[in-house]
């Protein structure tokens, strides 16, 4: 199985298994007085979604297509964020360097809509050293990441992995 990857000056910013459309939008900012350059991305029927503002010349994006069963035999068979094994929770989605359970998600994603605390051990971080185990996307592109264990997750990912495991048990029933 193949899977794309997106790179901007060698940090991985996008991966699918599928793109619909990938565009570079140059456009003119007249209360800036100059270009803004921009990077979309689809994938699927997902909607398009910006990966990159203010590029700058120099910058070097690269579209890889890379074998993806090489990289998930990497990958965790337990959480990252909570430890359990794959035999302790109902289900496991697998990013490029984390995974995250289905009980991670239901409580990171409560938390997050209801403004209900997190999980004991979990924090929500905004500082750029931090990024997200899926998208890699750090705080000085999106709000913030949820950590625990040293493991990072972005609200817009969260709300995947939550969309991914209500399509898997929609399934299952």
């Amino acid at each position: 199985m193949v899977k794309f990857q997106i790179k901007i000056n060698g940090e991985p910013y996008f991966d699918s298994d599928e793109i619909t459309a990938l565009t570079l939008v140059a456009e003119e900012i007249r209360r800036r007085k100059g270009l803004r350059i921009s990077l979309h991305a689809s994938a699927g029927n997902d909607s398009l979604q910006r990966l990159a503002a203010n590029l700058k010349v120099g910058d070097e994006i690269t579209v890889q297509i890379v074998d993806s069963s090489e990289q998930l035999d990497s990958i965790p068979d337990a959480c990252s964020f909570c430890g359990r094994e794959w035999q302790e929770v109902s289900n496991l989605v697998k990013g490029e360097t984390v995974t995250i359970c289905d009980r991670c998600v239901s409580a990171f994603s409560e938390a997050v809509t209801t403004q209900k605390e997190l999980p004991i051990g979990t924090a929500i971080r905004d500082e750029s050293s931090w990024a997200c185990g899926f998208c890699k996307n750090s705080p000085d592109i999106i709000p913030g990441v949820i950590v625990r264990n040293g493991a990072a997750i972005c609200p817009e990912c969260l709300r995947a992995c939550s969309d991914i495991l209500s399509e898997s048990w929609k399934e299952e029933q």
